[in-house]
């Protein structure tokens, strides 16, 4: 097929997939801007010159039980999107994080043909180990931004490639925290603290009133709080609990740039923790979905580790604390960021966070956006 007809489908899901789907559009654009690209996203993809098939706010869920509470909705957004794909029959179906999205969908397009691409691996690594062998029924290639994952599927048929973390490449080995603090109109002798509880509704109702509460009992007159939203509604959310708490908090558009400018963030465990990892911000981690599902991943045995945020994934250990479901509470969110923030091996920790971000650059000559173009130039 001549690559001036070729078209390829992007779809995001999921705010954090969002990031990793405009990085790639915009390397696509540079390598083949003949191409043509369908997509599934919010409003900066939509500005990316894409054909937009959806908005993805329809399919943002977390938890095994809540979504239940939404499952008719999700069913019939994502039969129209299938429909909407059939009838546009794109060369290559790239599925962007999302697994319980992207997988349903890729599983129908398979059937019909059409070659499917899954950019960032499912968390096989801490639960379900055993999905990569259904996964090679309906995905003909995988692409990693870990680099110990394309290991996990050396018994499948997928094609694995590692491609490195696009945030990697954003954001800088060395952070001035001084400076970031400048850029964002903050006194850089002054204690910062980022409150980032991650960008889906849930994350922000279930984990913004532990933060706020924490930073209520441990905040100083002279420091200062920031935080950050993927759109204005959120951030609405988000500031409305901070104001119950009476907490004065500075508001930023970009969360690299608050996390840049942060001594120290409490965050949720998504993508967020990464991005705390690779601004050099020393951080706890703290996650909490409904007990029904927690309980039916304890029941199953589920989990492969003891522990979930990347940063720790990547280390092999438990580098930044972790407080989790039952063990979430103000009391112990309080006691263990008091913890770390007498804590005298900060500089350390984040002597290891760089050591892990080097770990996450890409190859040579192996971004996504080049993986995709040599999938496509074999098609």
């Amino acid at each position: 097929m001549s690559a001036r007809h070729q078209t390829i489908a992007v779809v995001a899901g999921e705010a954090s997939g969002e990031l990793l789907a405009i990085d790639l559009i915009k390397q696509l654009k540079l390598l083949r801007p003949e191409l043509h690209i369908i997509a599934v996203g919010g409003d900066k993809i939509a500005q990316l010159d894409v054909a937009m098939l959806a908005d993805n706010a329809a399919f943002q869920v977390m938890g095994l039980v809540e979504i239940l509470a939404d499952l008719p909705a999700l069913i019939k957004a994502k039969n129209r999107l299938v429909d909407q794909l059939l009838v546009k029959k794109p060369d290559l179906y790239i599925g962007i994080d999302a697994p319980e999205l992207n997988f349903a969908i890729a599983k129908k397009l398979h059937r019909k043909g059409i070659q499917i691409v899954h950019y960032v691996s499912p968390s096989v690594w801490a639960w379900r180990p055993k999905r990569v062998y259904k996964m090679a029924r309906f995905i003909d290639y995988l692409l990693t931004l870990l680099p110990f994952e394309p290991a996990l599927y050396a018994d499948t048929a997928i094609k694995t490639r590692f491609v490195g973390h696009p945030l990697a490449q954003q954001i800088p080995l060395k952070i001035d925290k001084n400076r970031a603090k400048n850029d964002l109109g903050l006194k850089p002798n002054q204690m910062t603290l980022a409150l980032m509880p991650g960008s889906r509704r849930r994350e922000i109702e279930i984990l913004m009133p532990y933060f706020a509460a924490c930073a209520q009992q441990l905040v100083q007159p002279d420091w200062h709080i920031i935080s950050s939203a993927v759109s204005p509604e959120k951030q609405q959310m988000a500031a409305d609990i901070a104001q119950q708490y009476g907490l004065n908090v500075h508001w930023v558009e970009d969360s690299q740039a608050v996390l840049k400018a942060a001594d120290f963030a409490l965050v949720g465990s998504g993508t967020v923790a990464l991005e705390a990892m690779l601004c050099k911000t020393p951080m706890v981690v703290a996650y909490k979905i409904a007990a029904l599902s927690y309980h039916i991943v304890r029941l199953f045995k589920l989990m492969q580790l003891p522990y979930y945020s990347l940063p720790n994934v990547l280390y092999g250990g438990f580098l930044v604390p972790e407080v989790m479901q039952k063990d979430l509470s103000v009391a112990q969110l309080l006691l263990t960021t008091r913890q770390c923030l007498q804590h005298q091996q900060r500089q350390s920790v984040r002597a290891d966070f760089e050591r892990l971000h080097r770990q996450l650059l890409p190859p040579v000559n192996g971004s996504a956006a080049q993986a995709i173009a040599d999938i496509l130039g074999d098609l």
